[in-house]
């Protein structure tokens, strides 16, 4: 049986990363973090290595989604993506102000050559529906070029600027997030945290991603925990829970005075179980 060398490889599109196998077919002695030359489909593209190369059956690859590793970027390599930065900051002034000069309801967010500029792609929010064929044909007369127009939401948009969160570190869809999880109100409830969405959203004006980090652990940490409200019996009698912290191991019980008045004592939770 045929076997091919194979390496992993993080294609460096945007919003989002794709990792790709890569046959190394001029035996190039690899390392994970080298930036290398791709070829796949009639072009070139720019990646990161992310895997020692394996050896693997040719009959356990898919052929069809296989780039063909050329080389490792070289000083002209680096010129050329130099240059195509900008480039596409050129056509990126240039495409936002035609759209502005139509009027049309879109927000260009940016433009990015391909490695080999056969392919501009031109990332947009679209706030209504419109028919972009027009200044498809007239981007494409005008750069020379195949031009992709790709939607994207208000997450991809943050991801491709970037920014600082609230925490004072730099967000993390554009650090090392991959790919975006569903985040619900129904993650800050079980954190007990304030449903205030304002401060719950992030710059993306989209609930903060930080939210599912210790979904999980809380989930499962909530469901050993008594419900709040409901009555419990403790050494200072029974009470009603109105609080618990996962963390410290502590519920919160109310203790009912008279109809005007209360108090409120934290118990362990493992001594309430005994």
């Amino acid at each position: 049986m045929q076997q091919k060398h194979i390496v992993v490889v993080r294609l460096e599109d945007i919003p989002n990363y794709s990792e790709v196998n890569a046959e190394n077919i001029n035996s190039i002695d690899t390392k994970i973090g080298d930036k290398v030359v791709l070829y796949f489909a009639n072009r070139y593209d720019i990646g990161t290595v992310i895997s020692e190369e394996k050896i693997v059956e040719e009959n356990k690859i898919d052929k069809k989604n296989l780039y063909k590793l050329i080389r490792k970027i070289n000083e002209q390599d680096l010129q050329r993506l130099k240059e195509n930065e900008n480039k596409s900051q050129e056509a990126y002034k240039i495409i936002k102000q035609t759209c502005l000069n139509y009027e049309l309801p879109i927000k260009i967010v940016t433009a990015k050559y391909s490695f080999d500029r056969t392919r501009l792609y031109v990332y947009y929010i679209k706030y209504q529906h419109v028919n972009l064929n027009k200044v498809i044909h007239e981007f494409a007369h005008k750069f020379k070029t195949r031009i992709e127009m790709k939607q994207i939401g208000p997450r991809d948009e943050t991801k491709i600027l970037g920014g600082i969160g609230v925490c004072g570190y730099e967000l993390c869809c554009k650090k090392w997030i991959k790919k975006f999880e569903s985040i619900s109100v129904e993650m800050a409830k079980v954190q007990q945290l304030a449903l205030n969405i304002p401060k719950l959203s992030g710059i993306c004006n989209r609930l903060k991603c930080c939210l599912a980090y210790e979904y999980e652990f809380y989930k499962e940490c909530v469901s050993k925990f008594p419900k709040i409200g409901s009555k419990i019996k403790t050494a200072e009698g029974e009470g009603k829970i109105v609080s618990f912290d996962c963390i410290k191991g502590l519920v919160n019980v109310e203790f009912k005075k008279d109809e005007d008045t209360s108090a409120i004592k934290s118990f362990k939770f493992q001594e309430l179980q005994k």
